[in-house]
């Protein structure tokens, strides 16, 4: 036979070992056999002391139940808690555990450290009492969980299972389920309360190329402490992503991070309020936007690394050169309204360099059938704002300001945040059947809607 034969053989071979591997797997799980998966799910066979994967299979957690249905005898009350504490401090809290099985159930807590959760928890910090417990068919036992937290722990995010039977899955599989049957989860965020506040969050602006703009941003110390600080842009105009030139499309950003400086104190004094003054420089020809972050580096254990930044959000004003041009008809000679909106989503709300006003506004005109060019007054203006209400919940307002009426920062939590403000102008002109011309030049938007109304509204 030769070689290819021989080759070709064993190749047919191996294809049917495989599928009666495939066959006997999937006649197992017909007949009810429980194959637990090893790890994320996967089933394994061998073939000449190799593994080989026969399937895959991710396992969610809702059907946790499914595959250890014998975890559901005991039911865990609560399955879930979340605890923050600061280090040096403690809480105590009761979990009762039912017996939903026809016999006794041996019951022993203990701990089972979650894979790739933030931080691992010290087994030390979690005491249970009772340790173990004879649980008689149908009857409830309340545990008590004591969290003590030292001095010396590390701040962060902490998650762990209460396992109350011998026989739980360990490792990988357990950690897989946040609820797995007859175990409880819980989450421990270990913190201090942060000394900065952020006052300013964020800038967001409309900005025009080739101006120049600057910006406050205001940090609060509310300690008895100095703290110190060291911005410095992170991200953003380094980043160039592909544009209408490049085959995948997206944008480029409209400048680099050496448009932008600024200048800061080493340290935010215990008590006082520190301004960090951020200057752009837009480039004469810059187009589109720019997305940035302002790394404040704040030496505040309160504040973690995501927190402590400032995100950086500018849009090029686009300026058209020629009116927006538009016909409509008249049928008689009644009154013309014509209504003209814009809207504006968050400009200048954390900025204190007000170089300009965002106010959007309009050059309109008309000319009428006849061709004469009519210049409308506005007859009234109107502003449209949506605020939202932010309750004491949210999690960064301890770093952020709210905002208030006067425009001033403040650390009082539950307060206003504003929306989308919506300006809008109105203007009639007599009428006159016929074909009419609307021409419209936008300033200090970068949208606008209109309608227009002919004809006596009272008929």
């Amino acid at each position: 036979m030769s070689g290819l034969n021989i080759k070709a053989l064993k190749i047919i071979v191996c294809g049917l070992l495989i599928v009666s591997i495939l066959s006997i797997a999937c006649a197992g799980a017909g007949a009810g056999s429980k194959a637990v998966p090893a790890g994320a799910g996967a089933i394994e066979e061998k073939i000449v002391g190799n593994p080989v994967v026969v399937s895959s299979v991710a396992v969610p957690e809702t059907d946790a139940g499914y595959y250890y249905p014998e975890f559901e005898k005991i039911s865990v009350d609560p399955a879930y808690k979340y605890l923050e504490l600061n280090p040096g401090n403690g809480k105590n809290f009761t979990v009762t555990v039912k017996n939903n099985d026809n016999k006794t159930v041996e019951l022993n807590p203990r701990l089972l450290i979650i894979p790739y959760t933030e931080k691992y928890i010290d087994e030390s910090w979690v005491s249970i009492s009772p340790t173990a417990k004879d649980l008689k068919a149908g009857e409830k036992e309340e545990f008590e969980v004591k969290v003590d937290i030292p001095e010396n722990a590390d701040l962060g995010n902490y998650a762990v299972l209460i396992a109350f039977t011998e026989k739980v899955p360990e490792g990988d599989v357990a950690g897989y389920y946040p609820n797995f049957p007859g175990t409880m989860q819980l989450n421990l965020r270990v913190w201090v309360p942060p000394a900065v506040q952020i006052l300013t969050p964020y800038v967001n602006d409309l900005v025009e190329a080739g101006e120049t703009y600057t910006y406050e941003i205001k940090l609060k110390n509310t300690g008895d402490k100095d703290v110190a600080i060291s911005p410095e842009l992170t991200e953003g105009g380094d980043i160039i992503y592909y544009d209408s030139v490049y085959p995948y499309g997206g944008i480029r950003y409209a400048f680099g991070n050496d448009a932008i400086s600024f200048e800061a104190p080493e340290v935010v004094k215990a008590g006082e309020t520190a301004i960090v003054k951020l200057t752009l420089n837009v480039p004469a020809d810059a187009k589109g936007s720019y997305t940035g972050t302002l790394d404040l580096n704040i030496d505040d254990p309160g504040i973690s690394e995501y927190e402590g930044k400032v995100s950086l959000n500018f849009r090029i004003l686009p300026v058209p050169e020629e009116p927006y041009e538009t016909t409509f008809k008249t049928i008689d000679n009644g009154t013309i309204s014509i209504e003209i909106s814009a809207y504006q989503y968050g400009y200048g709300l954390y900025t204190e360099g007000g170089n300009r006003n965002l106010t959007p506004s309009f050059e309109v005109s008309l000319k009428d059938p006849s061709g004469k060019e009519i210049t409308p007054a506005p007859v009234s203006k109107k502003y449209r704002g949506s605020v939202n209400i932010v309750d004491d919940s949210y999690p960064y307002l301890p770093y952020m300001s709210s905002r208030v009426a006067d425009g001033t920062g403040t650390n009082i939590q539950g307060s206003y945040q504003g929306g989308t403000t919506t300006f809008v102008e109105t203007y009639t002109v007599p009428g006159a059947e016929g074909e009419w011309m609307l021409s419209i030049l936008p300033m200090n938007t970068e949208n606008f809607e209109y309608s227009i109304t002919t004809g006596d509204p009272e008929k």
